[in-house]
């Protein structure tokens, strides 16, 4: 490293290594705290989604099918759509 002046002593002085190996400390935690922040935060949407997908269904499946929303390519009552017009 080149020089590096000190104005809390007033002369010229190497720079502590302890101190640059507490800061890359530092900066490493950091790095590792907002990583798992945001993989925690990925699995929570995850999670929010995937109970919110499941309390759909059961809701729909409570309520006997009247909230579940129609289905065109299920059809019990009518002859099926490609031979409905032929006999």
């Amino acid at each position: 490293m080149g020089p590096y002046y000190d104005h809390q002593v007033g002369r010229f002085e190497r720079p502590d290594a302890g101190s640059d190996r507490d800061a890359l400390l530092a900066r490493a935690r950091r790095a590792r705290a907002e990583a798992t922040a945001g993989m925690l935060g990925a699995i929570w949407a995850g999670l929010r989604s995937a109970v919110r997908i499941c309390a759909e269904r059961l809701r729909h499946a409570g309520a006997g099918a009247a909230l579940m929303p129609p289905r065109p390519d299920v059809r019990a009552h009518r002859a099926p759509r490609l031979t409905g017009c032929c006999d």
